[in-house]
């Protein structure tokens, strides 16, 4: 061109000119259905030191005032779909019942062995005033009232009971109040008002004193026996921290209050001349007259027995031991109990390629199903991924529903039911798990597998062999596997177009990688350079190719590209269009690929029964070279916790050893009482046994606790007897058989009140109950059959224990050896 000739006139080029512009919606990728109706999700969530209920009752409050302002419109309905503080308030308002039950089934156990609404009133107010000590406590340490504080106090009930039982029952038996004096006799005394009120003042002083030794060993046994909770650490730790620190704030509430507040009402009310007189009624005289009669029978036929306490001993034991080995056999094993949540979920896996109308399809079929369903109350389905608070994952692939249930539905019949109906669908290479729903925040192991109860974990440095092995465990797991249903955890290899560049033609031409990246995504999905304002909103406005012009492979082949000097080349003449697939899903574990193998148990399976049956299948399988199968987490988590339970169980009979031992100076009566946990041990084996209930970790905990209480009925007999033996100077044999009699009535008491306490937490009655259901059947079994055999076992023990000099039993061996050596020397 001619430099001196004018330039040319300019012209407006518009954006009409050669685009389209279209007010419209950005595509959606993911989408959500209410019962098969289209929905919009939005999630509530709170922050980590919020309360739950307060904030899902300040969100209600304020839709309604949404509603009321007409922001919200009136056709527009809301339903919550994941409602938290509804399971977390029926769970507590579940154990609130179960506590309350407990202490009334005390309160009337009490009245039933006393015979007295005056110390029946007694110990009904211990209740209350241990509780809002340890309430106190709580807030002192910045505890918080849940399920598991809650429970807390539930089994501090029983123990709270029982130490107000032992000084009330002691006091009444050493002013006179015994069954055979009836509750009007102690106020008709022959004695003026004063004389009679000093009278039960000093009773009561004395005869608090001189059980107080006992209980404050009984005590420090139960606190001392949870310490090891406090110094393990790991989950179970962190789990049940509240419920352990709520359980010794109500045992060392039950302390001071049995010495303090205990003494001073009985003094104050049975010096009262007032009787109600229901100790007339039927059923308390023919009671008390009946545990007269067991009494006495039980003294005779003890001394029966201290004849042959040898055989007795060594009998329980190999009887015991042999049942406790034989039935620990075949108890289930798990990590936690499954919690019925009132919800199942459903996870759909679709194969590589799948469209995403085809899973819309799917997914149609699928919530038709759960809708015919009578206990389906509604389904929440999420197409194309998956949504958790503020974030969406985009996942064609991927599919979810979350099932709601009327209430009382039996979660587990339904996933049985359900998934025999969705297998009936025959939908090849679509995976449709069904399973119960959990509770959210609850993470157990450390799999990289969330969702999951068992998992299978391969790794290998060549990614083809791993996807080979992993498929090859999966389908062996699939056909031997019958305790799980089994899963791949990550997404199979896709399908995908791969550009791949010519790197030295594309320097030449001054280009990018970065360049080539934004042309081909303004093309396909678009770029946002700005937004524009509309009201109060920001749009974006998008800029991308006609969808129809970018179908085929062949298509980004003449996608322009401009060089430096605005020279326009196509995409094809500095890159190679290819099919190809690309993983799904990238996994590793310490910088190694990984394949994982998800796996949720059947109905009725155990997770010890589950992994024994992998490990039978992952034995008979030859792995390719390069490929490993490394440790289970959920293996290796079930069995940190049966370490655990030795453990704890060991440091627990440790730490209760050396506080008796420091209580009573001596090593003799402190092993005495400790038998009474072998017998506990037993008990409780038993009860799981007979229930089905699996062992996991709540019942390491009910395990740890049975091991604190058990030992209070040996520490009522032997010190007593020991008190005994110091007044009337008389043999063990003699003090044993008058102590135990004497101690039977506040033994079956505090047995009593501490079963009946338990009694509704071991039922499991309520939502959420499962959790803690097992530590109750532990400890309620435990203590049952305890109690049942140290009346027998320990006056035994306590005999042939002090009966037994290690010196008078070598000294014929010593002879014998000294006679073969002179004889020796003789005969030389």
């Amino acid at each position: 061109a001619d430099p001196k000739a004018p330039p040319p006139p300019s012209r407006r080029v518009y954006l009409r000119d050669f685009a389209e512009v279209i007010d419209g919606t950005e595509n959606q990728r993911v989408s959500v259905y209410l019962n098969r109706q289209p929905a919009v999700k939005l999630s509530v969530q709170k922050q980590p030191d919020a309360n739950t209920i307060t904030v899902v009752e300040g969100v209600k409050q304020r839709i309604k005032q949404l509603q009321q302002s007409g922001l919200i419109p009136a056709d527009m309905v809301l339903t919550a779909t994941t409602d938290e503080s509804r399971f977390i308030r029926n769970s507590l308002n579940d154990v609130i019942f179960n506590a309350i039950s407990g202490a009334l089934l005390a309160a009337a156990a009490v009245l039933l062995f006393l015979g007295s609404l005056r110390q029946t009133f007694i110990i009904s107010l211990a209740i209350p005033l241990c509780s809002l000590a340890a309430i106190a406590m709580m807030k002192l340490f910045g505890l918080s009232l849940n399920v598991f504080s809650l429970a807390g106090l539930t089994l501090g009930i029983g123990q709270a009971i029982d130490t107000s039982v032992v000084i009330l029952e002691n006091i009444s038996e050493k002013a006179g109040k015994t069954p055979n004096q009836r509750e009007e006799d102690l106020g008709t005394r022959r004695l003026g008002d004063k004389e009679n009120s000093e009278f039960f003042i000093e009773s009561a002083i004395a005869s608090s004193q001189e059980v107080e030794s006992a209980l404050v060993a009984a005590t420090a046994a139960n606190l001392v026996s949870v310490v090891p909770f406090l110094l393990i650490g790991g989950f179970i730790s962190l789990l049940f921290n509240e419920l352990i620190l709520t359980i010794a704030f109500a045992v060392a509430a039950s302390l001071v209050v049995a010495v303090t507040v205990v003494p001073m009402l009985t003094s104050r009310l049975l010096a009262i001349r007032w009787s109600s007189g229901i100790s007339k009624f039927w059923l308390l005289k023919q009671f008390n007259r009946r545990f007269e009669d067991a009494t006495r029978l039980y003294g005779s036929f003890l001394r029966k027995i201290l004849r042959f306490r040898l055989v007795v001993v060594t009998a329980a034991l190999l009887i015991l031991g042999g049942g406790s080995f034989f039935m620990v056999g075949q108890i289930p094993q798990e990590i936690l109990p499954r919690i019925n949540t009132g919800q199942a979920n459903l996870r759909a896996q679709f194969p590589p390629g799948t469209p995403l109308e085809t899973s819309q399809k799917v997914m149609q079929v699928v919530d038709e199903i759960l809708m015919k369903q009578p206990e389906t109350e509604y389904a929440f389905t999420t197409v194309g991924g998956s949504l958790f608070g503020n974030n969406t994952t985009e996942n064609p692939l991927r599919a979810n529903s979350t099932i709601n249930l009327k209430e009382g539905t039996d979660v587990e019949k339904y996933v049985k039911k359900v998934t025999q109906q969705l297998n009936k669908l025959n939908l090849a290479g679509i995976l449709l798990r069904l399973s119960p729903g959990q509770v959210r925040g609850l993470i157990l192991s450390n799999t990289p597998a969330q969702g999951s109860e068992i998992d299978v974990i391969l790794q290998g440095e060549d990614e083809e062999k791993l996807r080979i092995a992993g498929a090859q465990v999966l389908q062996a797991l699939e056909e031997k596997a019958t305790s799980a249903r089994f899963r791949p955890d990550g997404d199979p290899r896709q399908p995908e177009i791969q550009i791949r560049p010519d790197w030295e033609r594309v320097a030449n031409l001054g280009l990018t990688a970065q360049q080539i990246g934004a042309t081909i995504q303004t093309a396909i999905q678009g770029s946002v350079p700005t937004q524009i304002q509309r009201g109060n909103r920001l749009v974006d406005v998008r800029v991308q190719l006609n969808t129809e012009a970018i179908q085929r492979p062949s298509q980004l082949e003449g996608l322009p590209l401009f060089t430096e000097n605005n020279k326009q080349i196509r995409l094809s003449d500095v890159a190679r269009i290819e099919e190809g697939q690309a993983p799904g899903e990238v996994q590793r574990i310490n910088q190694r690929q990984a394949f994982i193998i998800a796996g949720n148990l059947t109905e009725e399976a155990s997770l010890g029964e589950a992994i024994a049956e992998v490990n039978q299948v992952l034995k008979s399988i030859k792995l390719p070279d390069g490929v490993s199968i490394i440790p289970s987490s959920a293996q290796e988590t079930n069995q940190e916790l049966q370490d655990a339970l030795k453990t704890l169980g060991a440091l627990a009979v440790f730490l209760i050893f050396v506080v008796m031992a420091v209580q009573y100076n001596s090593l003799l009566d402190p092993l005495v009482i400790i038998f009474t946990v072998p017998l506990a041990l037993a008990g409780g084996i038993f009860g799981l046994y007979i229930t089905k209930t699996a062992i996991g970790a709540t019942v390491i905990v009910g395990v740890v606790l049975l091991v604190g209480i058990v030992v209070n009925a040996g520490i009522l007999m032997v010190e007593s007897a020991n008190q005994v033996r110091e007044e009337e100077r008389c043999t063990r044999e003699i003090a044993i058989l008058k102590a135990a009699p004497q101690r039977l009535r506040p033994i079956m008491m505090t047995t009593v009140t501490t079963i009946l306490g338990l009694f509704p937490l071991a039922l499991g009655i309520g939502e959420g109950s499962e959790f803690l259901q097992p530590l109750g059947i532990v400890v309620f079994f435990g203590m049952a059959i305890a109690t049942m055999m140290t009346l027998f076992i320990i006056p035994c023990l306590y005999i042939l224990l002090h009966e037994f000099r290690p010196g008078d039993w070598a000294k014929p061996v010593l002879m014998r050896l000294r006679y073969l050596r002179k004889n020796l020397k003789t005969k030389v």
